[in-house]
């Protein structure tokens, strides 16, 4: 009932934090609502990158991605998969990515400003995990390095940047 009101606020922010009780959606529908809404589309810009999902066990990343792929109805691998340590199922098609929150650390070590994401959820933060602290820490500098445009006088810089990243 609040998709509308939760796109718009997505839309005109680019930290936005969601409360929700237990089963209401927050884990498997927020992220259909954003794929719905263009996020992750290659040809929409600004929003072309994945969606990332993480979440503190990988248990959970397993079967969120698995519902999830159910309830846009593909098959899990395709354009929702998952990533855990030793077990990865993400191919070029994929547009929504559950993982632990232990590979996006380790991915925000390869690459600092996330360029392959849109959006990144990160679910569970409540928790209070030390991966999800340093997370929270790292990203809310990656949030504010995307936000600010590359000067207008570098061609180059402009077309490789990646857009503003919704966390």
């Amino acid at each position: 009932g609040c998709r509308s009101a939760l796109l718009t606020v997505m839309r005109d922010n680019n930290v936005v934090i969601l409360v929700g009780e237990t089963g209401s959606g927050k884990t498997t529908q927020v992220p259909q609502f954003l794929y719905e809404a263009g996020y992750s589309h290659p040809s929409c810009h600004g929003r072309r990158g994945r969606i990332g999902v993480t979440q503190p066990r990988r248990v959970a990343a397993v079967a969120m991605a698995e519902r999830v792929a159910y309830e846009l109805g593909g098959a899990a691998g395709e354009e929702v998969a998952h990533q855990v340590r030793y077990e990865k199922t993400v191919t070029d098609k994929c547009r929504i990515k559950f993982m632990t929150d232990g590979i996006l650390l380790r991915e925000l070590s390869a690459d600092l400003l996330l360029s392959q994401y849109s959006v990144i959820v990160l679910d569970e933060a409540h928790e209070r995990g030390l991966n999800t602290d340093i997370l929270l820490g790292i990203l809310s500098r990656v949030v504010a390095l995307r936000a600010a445009p590359p000067a207008a006088d570098d061609d180059d810089a402009q077309r490789s940047h990646p857009g503003p990243l919704k966390l």
